[in-house]
């Protein structure tokens, strides 16, 4: 856990863990506001895939749908295939030319880089220490990129590890939290991704579905189950 993101929105009212600092975008000094209108009044929240295509920079928000960076220079320090917390705006002026892959255009506030987990490929797990992982839109599995919200008591101080398993199952895996002795402090939330595109099957236009097996904050077994549809 190197840093916090005191606020990421009114809509979510979250701690996250794990993001670095996001960059502010001054939406009255800006000159892409005169060059390509008005964006939306109100700004969403999102996780998307940074990604490049024919020089246009992009989100892909799931498997399918992608918008395009209008201000792409918020995001030029990020690598492309980086999972990414953002919050966004879209840009509502009919002249926008926006690259014919993309369904539309947005301006990017800030986006932080989420925390990357470990892939193992061996069958020997280590002793997993509590997590809670919480169901909601961001606990997601989109465009081969396994992304969870999780909840831990953690100091702040401390960087948490969390790495993934082969289970003894076709597309079962083990989350293993490892806390390095962390476990005073304050329940806080957390976001961290898998890159799993390379761990499961072609689904052509049906789903398969991944299940994860995890001790909870109960120190109970728990098993979440999510959809999964390849990257087109």
């Amino acid at each position: 856990m190197k840093q916090f993101l005191k606020h990421i929105g009114w809509a979510l009212a979250l701690v996250l863990l794990l993001l670095p600092a996001c960059s502010k975008y001054d939406m009255d000094v800006d000159p892409l506001r005169e060059r390509f209108g008005e964006p939306s009044r109100d700004a969403g929240v999102a996780i998307g895939t940074l990604r490049s295509q024919d020089g246009v920079r992009f989100i892909r928000l799931d498997g399918v749908s992608c918008s395009q960076i209008m201000n792409a220079k918020e995001v030029q320090d990020i690598p492309d295939g980086t999972r990414v917390f953002l919050q966004y705006r879209y840009i509502v002026a009919p002249t926008v030319d926006v690259a014919d892959f993309c369904a539309d255009a947005i301006l990017v506030e800030w986006a932080s880089p989420l925390d990357v987990g470990e892939v193992r490929y061996d069958m020997m797990a280590q002793a997993c220490d509590p997590v809670d992982i919480v169901t909601d839109w961001m606990t997601s599995l989109e465009d081969g990129f396994l992304t969870l919200h999780y909840a831990i008591p953690a100091s702040g101080s401390v960087k948490h590890d969390f790495s993934l398993y082969p289970g003894a199952e076709p597309n079962t895996y083990r989350l293993v939290h490892d806390a390095h002795g962390d476990f005073k402090g304050n329940q806080t939330d957390g976001l961290v991704c898998f890159d799993v595109s390379g761990l499961l099957p072609e689904t052509g236009e049906g789903t398969v579905e991944l299940s994860l097996d995890y001790i909870d904050l109960q120190n109970t077994e728990k098993r979440l189950t999510v959809e999964y549809q390849s990257p087109k």
